[in-house]
């Protein structure tokens, strides 16, 4: 018998610990002065017999099989996409300072908008991939640029998939909501499409980096007038808020905002850098904060809240996160506008990483370009930093792009997404913590 190298341990009070196996995600809740008992291996049969059972000490089973067999699991989902990116236009109505697309200095490529007939093809050949491999949640994803400066197209595309009866399939516009109007919210909520609505803020901060390209219009008051509009027609639709360092500074002002405005759904976006930055270690740490802090403040005044609420339930399911990015293991595309392919939608400007076309090729030959072996080489479980950290299991290795940004290669340790998902982790086993007393049900539907 011997102590897992899996094994690890986080504070919980002056009185208690978390001990856990990072793979398993077991927590036992113990009394501190018996951590050196635990180490030692010097616990009582019956306290020795629960860390057998739990992972914290091994005896006939090896962790390292186990440890492979994962390996082996995730990367059996490897080459199977499962989402799909339609960049239905290049062009965007905005120049936001931070926007990863616009603000790569390797932009170069000239604005488009996609033909109906291209996404069909898209369309047909994703239907037939999700088929081929009995895959029964998938996702499309109208994106841009802004998508609705291709309206028309948007529409036909919709129109197309719901007539072939594929209400399986979600549905998902990501727009800054400044071209939305009645007749489109209308269509979107008879096809069942979610809408996901950029803004960042109250006005002071929203516009400080959300700004149109050719006019002084402010851009969160069009924004607003269209959130107005679908809380007036009872549309459901989540915002999507980039925690920028302006977010950070003004938490009491944000909170009130989303309160006194209704919002149904906030989608927490971590800020990446798309450029080198000094500051990373500091604004993340301060992102973490704000966004593990607002949970409890946002679920008190019935905001729905997608980010934590999808890693909590990951957790109590005791589900390993393999990738927090689509791209890594190539399980989506994304299509530009003539048809040319890439893996992550915020390459969707670069010539450089064009790994196909979706009109003369088959979603096979795409996905096994040589070119797309960087994605098969960032899972979490492959990279020695990562094997032994505590929160390998919420993790999923953070921002291949922003990785590059800050530390050179897309392959490199994201270390800026590795504060924000320590702390996530400590933040989760902290709740589950406090319920303990609890009874499982009571317990489950707590942190939900």
């Amino acid at each position: 018998m011997k102590l897992s190298k899996y094994f690890q341990y986080l504070d919980m009070n002056e009185d208690y610990i978390a001990v856990f196996n990072s793979i398993l995600m077991q927590i036992i809740f113990v009394e501190k002065n018996k951590l050196k008992n635990i180490m030692d291996l010097t616990l009582d049969k019956e306290e020795t017999k629960l860390m057998i059972e739990n992972g914290i000490y091994e005896t006939t089973s090896d962790m390292e099989e186990i440890y492979h067999t994962l390996q082996k699991g995730i990367k059996s989902q490897s080459k199977i996409p499962t989402i799909m990116y339609l960049n239905v236009s290049t062009f965007c109505n905005l120049a936001c300072k931070y926007c990863f697309i616009e603000s790569n200095p390797l932009s170069k490529q000239k604005y488009e908008k996609m033909e109906f007939e291209t996404a069909k093809i898209a369309v047909d050949k994703f239907l037939k991939e999700l088929e081929k491999n009995q895959i029964t949640e998938s996702q499309i994803i109208f994106y841009g640029g802004e998508p609705l400066t291709n309206w028309n197209v948007v529409k036909e595309v919709i129109q197309y998939i719901r007539k072939k009866n594929k209400l399986n399939i979600t549905l998902t516009i990501i727009t800054n909501g400044t071209l939305l109007n009645k007749r489109i919210i209308r269509f979107l909520m008879n096809n069942h499409v979610g809408i996901g609505i950029s803004i960042d803020g109250p006005k002071f901060i929203n516009d400080k980096n959300r700004v149109f390209k050719s006019s002084k219009e402010s851009v969160y008051e069009k924004t607003m007038r269209s959130i107005q509009l679908l809380n007036e027609m009872n549309s459901s639709y989540c915002v999507s808020a980039t925690v920028t360092p302006e977010v950070v500074e003004n938490e009491e002002e944000v909170m009130n905002w989303l309160i006194d405005n209704n919002i149904k759904n906030v989608f927490w976006n971590l800020y990446h850098y798309s450029q080198k930055s000094n500051n990373w270690e500091e604004h993340y740490q301060r992102m973490s904060d704000f966004i593990l802090k607002s949970y409890k403040i946002l679920r008190e005044n019935h905001i729905g809240e997608e980010k934590v609420s999808e890693q909590i339930e990951m957790f109590l399911n005791q589900t390993f996160k393999f990738h927090s990015c689509g791209a890594v293991g190539l399980n989506q595309l994304t299509i530009k506008p003539n048809g040319d392919v890439c893996i992550c939608q915020g390459d969707s400007r670069l010539y450089k990483n064009v790994v196909g076309n979706i009109i003369k090729d088959e979603i096979d030959k795409i996905l096994n370009n040589p070119q797309n072996d960087e994605w098969l080489k960032m899972y979490t479980v492959d990279n020695d930093k990562c094997k032994y950290c505590k929160a390998i299991s919420v993790c999923g290795g953070g921002c291949p792009l922003q990785a590059e940004a800050l530390f050179g290669k897309r392959t490199a340790l994201d270390e800026a997404s590795c504060i924000y998902y320590k702390n996530l982790l400590h933040w989760l086993i902290e709740q589950y913590f406090y319920v303990t007393m609890e009874s499982e049900e009571e317990r489950m539907d707590d942190l939900r």
